[in-house]
C-alpha cells in the first residue's frame, strides 16, 4: 500500500543528500542551482509524488518572523529536553524567515515574570510568543499581549483563563489519571497513599491533583494521605520532615519536579519497599528505574512539545496550510525499567 505520508522539500533534501535550501531553490525557481542537481531534485519530486507546500511561498518574500519563547530554568533537564525541540523546529524553519529569541524567566516570582512577558510585548521587536504560563499572574500578561495584537501561544503549562490563541502540551488531568491507575494497581488496589506537590499550586498541579482524585474513586480500599508539599527550594529538609508519614503507606505519587529527590530520600531512610512514580526521564531518574526504586514514570514527551510549539505558531504567523488553530495535546507514555533505554 501506499504510504500517505506528506511529500516534503526536507524528504526529498534527505533522500538525495542536499541541503533543504538547495531543494526549496530548485522546486521555487530561485537562485543558481547547477543544472545535474536541478534535474535530480525534480525527478526525484515526481517520483515520490511531491505537491508544493504553502510555506514555500515565504521564502521567496524574504521576511523574517521573530517568535519569542518564555520558559523557566528548572527542573533544568526537562527544559534542556523542550529545547531539543525547538532546535530542530527552528532548523526545519530557518529558510523560511523563523527568527527565535529564547528567555529564560528572571525570577521565582510570577509576578515578576508576568512583567517581564510584558516588557517583550511593549518592545514590539517579536511577531508573535510562546510562553510556559503559571498561575494567574500570567493571566493578565497574556491577555496584555493579544490586546497589543501579539499571538500568543501557551506550551508545557496552559493558562485557560487568559485570552492565549493556542496550547502545546499534556493534559494534565488525565497525566494525574493514569499515576492514579498505575499506583493504585501497583499496591493491590488496597492501602495507603501519598501524594507529593510543591508549595505552589499552579495550574498544571491542580488538574493533577483533581484528575488522581477522579481515579481513586473507583478504588475505595486506597486511601489518599495529603497532598504532602515540598518547598521547592529545600526539597530535602521537606522530605525529612515528612519520612514518619511516608513510611506509613505503599505507594507515592510525586506530581512536580521533585522525583529524583524522593528516590534519593526513600534510597537513604526508608528500608521497605514502596511504589514510587512520578513523571518525566533524566539520568537520575534512569539510574533510580533500574535500582528499583523509582517504579514508573511518565513521559510527557518533551521534545515534540517544543517541536510542535515552534511548528504551529509559526503556521499561525504565515497563515501557511490554512492551519487550523487547535490545541495539540501529546502524548502520555509509561516508562519502567526494562524500556528505560529508549528515553534517555
Amino acid at each position: 500500500m501506499k504510504s500517505q505520508q506528506r511529500i516534503t522539500a526536507k524528504t526529498i533534501a534527505e533522500q538525495l543528500g542536499l541541503s533543504i535550501a538547495t531543494v526549496d531553490r530548485v522546486l521555487n525557481n530561485r537562485g543558481n542551482v547547477k543544472e545535474e542537481t536541478r534535474r535530480k531534485v525534480l525527478d526525484k519530486a515526481k517520483e515520490l509524488g511531491y505537491t508544493p507546500n504553502k510555506l514555500a511561498r515565504f521564502l521567496s518574500r524574504k521576511k523574517e518572523y521573530k517568535i519569542a519563547v518564555i520558559y523557566g530554568k528548572v527542573p533544568e533537564y526537562f527544559w534542556a529536553q523542550i529545547e531539543i525541540g525547538i532546535k530542530k523546529a527552528y532548523n526545519e524553519l530557518a529558510d523560511f524567515g523563523l527568527e527565535l529569541e529564547i528567555y529564560r524567566y528572571p525570577s521565582e516570582d510570577s509576578s515578576a515574570n508576568a512583567e517581564f512577558v510584558k516588557h517583550i510585548v511593549e518592545a514590539k521587536e517579536v511577531a508573535a510568543i510562546a510562553l510556559a504560563a503559571g498561575d494567574e499572574a500570567y493571566v493578565h500578561a497574556i491577555d496584555y499581549g493579544i490586546d497589543n495584537g501579539i499571538p500568543i501561544f501557551t506550551f508545557n503549562n496552559d493558562s485557560p483563563e487568559s485570552k492565549r490563541l493556542n496550547y502545546i502540551g499534556s493534559d494534565y488531568r488525565n497525566s494525574g489519571r493514569l499515576a492514579a491507575e498505575l499506583l493504585c494497581k501497583f499496591i493491590g488496589m488496597t492501602g495507603k497513599i501519598a501524594l507529593i506537590l510543591d508549595t505552589e499550586f499552579v495550574y498544571q498541579s491542580r488538574e493533577k491533583v483533581a484528575g488522581f482524585r477522579e481515579v481513586l474513586k473507583a478504588y475505595p480500599n486506597v486511601e489518599m494521605i495529603g497532598p504532602l508539599k515540598i518547598e521547592p527550594s529545600n526539597p530535602l529538609a521537606s522530605l525529612e520532615k515528612l519520612t514518619e508519614t511516608i513510611s506509613s503507606v505503599s505507594g507515592i505519587y510525586v506530581a512536580n519536579a521533585q522525583l529524583t529527590n524522593t528516590a534519593k530520600h526513600l534510597e537513604e531512610h526508608l528500608k521497605q519497599n514502596l511504589v514510587l512514580i512520578g513523571h518525566d526521564m533524566n539520568e537520575e531518574i534512569y539510574e533510580y528505574l533500574n535500582k528499583g526504586i523509582i517504579t514508573a514514570t511518565i513521559s510527557q514527551d518533551p521534545i515534540n512539545q517544543g517541536y510542535l510549539t515552534i511548528y504551529k505558531l509559526f503556521e499561525y504567523i504565515t497563515e501557511a496550510n490554512n492551519v487550523k488553530n487547535e490545541e495539540v495535546i501529546t502524548k502520555l507514555e509509561v516508562v519502567m525499567k526494562e524500556n528505560a533505554k529508549f528515553y534517555i
